[in-house]
């Protein structure tokens, strides 16, 4: 396994786990539930993919994964995190109208919320990663 293989490992479990947390928000929003599907999936699998990652670099080795995870990668995480955090941010007054409209519960919105800010940084950096 080499430092490509890790990068295009990391892509895609960042992928994974972040449509997953996406998908949960979105589920969220449009059944004004705050639980979809199972509460515990979004979690397990932000998880699985911090194993994923670590277990691909590892199994690379030390050289391996150094290179894979170099001051671009640096870069790229610092960019996508702070796009993630004013998304987060903007999540504020739209739920709150959303909230003031009856339109979602206020549980809902908590979950709907959590999960979409838990999957910003994981899809921007995907983004930012693909456009190059």
């Amino acid at each position: 396994m080499n430092a490509d293989m890790i990068a295009r490992i990391r892509l895609a479990v960042f992928a994974l786990a972040g449509l997953v947390s996406a998908s949960y928000s979105i589920m969220a929003i449009a059944t004004n539930t705050p639980s979809p599907m199972s509460p515990w999936l979004p979690g397990v699998c932000g998880v699985a993919a911090g194993i994923v990652v670590w277990l691909s670099a590892r199994l690379a080795g030390r050289r391996n994964a150094c290179i894979a995870h170099d001051e671009l990668y640096k870069l790229e995480w610092a960019k996508a995190v702070r796009r993630s955090y004013w998304f987060a941010i903007s999540l504020y007054p739209i739920f709150a109208i959303l909230m003031a409209l009856d339109v979602v519960t206020p549980i809902t919105a908590f979950a709907a919320m959590g999960t979409a800010a838990g999957s910003a940084p994981l899809l921007i950096f995907c983004m930012i990663n693909v456009r190059g």
